[in-house]
């Protein structure tokens, strides 16, 4: 890098524009065949200029020492969870046994990417703004413009997400607190587990609630057709097929021995079984499927009860966050490494740029 700056160097001090070309093609060649003289006019230029680039090479050193010990160091804790299977509460609690496996098992891509969302929603960041008084912990002031926008870009900027190559999520928090920081992580992963059940508590409340409706009404109109059927009954259809065999063959008895009150008396029940038998038949027919239809509306009740009064973990917890010992934050070497090497290296160049102007002025007065 420094044998193409000097070399731009050259460009610049060069009288003839033509020769800018010939003075590559010769560093070129001078690169295949032998002593790089660039770098050795770069070198004798750097030990002419030694006071100045030491002068300010030990400046940036001071000056990036300050800067990073005036820099609030910040903490970091990090959860590590995985997803659970999406399975509703109730077919945990009465499916089969495969089902009951599946509630026990790692999610997929679908179930992280899920928690992912769940983690960067509003119900998640307000319970933990709230907590934990971020606004004031941010040192954020209530009267400025935008107090809720700098809020939400310095939690961003402190809490962050992330699916790992293994299918995990993890949870980063930073902060000037080592144990606000490992508190915020492990609510959040906490409180993952109370948004995903209210969202599906929403839900299942609403499938309660339509699903008590329709239980009602079919146990109503259970009712009303039972108290027809009694009423039937009442009128001395008690089992239409046996009865209409039993009375056929007692008036044919009857006629036989011509009994003229028994043929009135069984003429006459003949005559209620056909008047009556057909809604009889009607009647059971509509309780027997009306009571398949209230099992089935039953146990969809029951679930929907089960999902609203129940509550299941959605991830499985592979490391707490713990209150770290160490910051993660500033890496203060790092700082001054580079700041001291930009400096470095804007002061060389800047001597350079000025060298060349200097001396293209005094060819061009010349």
């Amino acid at each position: 890098m420094l044998k193409y700056v000097y070399y731009y160097y050259q460009n610049l001090i060069s009288p003839f524009p033509n020769s800018q070309t010939q003075n590559f093609l010769l560093m070129e060649k001078k690169d295949k065949s032998g002593p790089d003289n660039s770098m050795e006019g770069l070198l004798l230029f750097i030990y002419r200029n030694k006071g100045i680039l030491i002068s300010v090479t030990v400046a940036a050193i001071v000056v990036s020492v300050v800067v990073s010990l005036l820099i609030t160091p910040r903490y970091r804790s990090t959860v590590v969870l995985y997803p659970s299977t999406s399975v509703t509460i109730s077919s945990a609690i009465r499916g089969s046994v495969g089902t009951q496996r599946e509630t026990m098992s790692f999610g997929e891509e679908a179930d992280a990417e899920r928690l992912m969302q769940v983690l960067q929603s509003e119900s998640i960041r307000n319970r933990i703004v709230e907590t934990y008084n971020l606004m004031d912990h941010y040192e954020i002031d209530r009267d400025s413009r935008f107090p809720e926008t700098a809020l939400y870009n310095k939690f961003r900027k402190n809490v962050r997400f992330r699916k790992t190559p293994f299918m995990a999520v993890e949870i980063e928090v930073l902060d000037t607190d080592p144990v606000i920081a490992a508190a915020i992580a492990n609510d959040i992963a906490h409180h993952l587990d109370s948004v995903m059940n209210n969202m599906l508590r929403d839900r299942a409340q609403q499938s309660l609630a339509i699903a008590r409706e329709e239980f009602r009404r079919m146990n109503s109109e259970y009712t009303r057709m039972q108290d027809s059927l009694s009423r039937i009954m009442a009128m001395g259809v008690l089992d239409y097929e046996s009865q209409a065999g039993v009375f056929n063959e007692a008036l044919a008895l009857a006629v036989r021995e011509k009994d003229t009150e028994s043929i009135d008396i069984f003429t006459g029940k003949l005559n209620t079984l056909a008047r009556y038998g057909g809604t009889y038949l009607s009647l059971l027919h509509d309780i027997e499927v009306m009571s398949v239809k209230i099992g089935r509306m039953r146990d969809s009740y029951d679930e929907a009860r089960i999902n609203t009064e129940s509550f299941i973990p959605y991830k499985f917890i592979v490391d707490e966050a713990m209150e770290s010992e160490k910051k993660a934050y500033p890496v203060r070497s790092l700082i001054v490494a580079v700041s001291t090497l930009s400096a470095f290296l804007l002061t060389l160049f800047t001597l350079l740029l000025a060298d060349a102007f200097k001396r293209r002025v005094l060819v061009h007065m010349k």
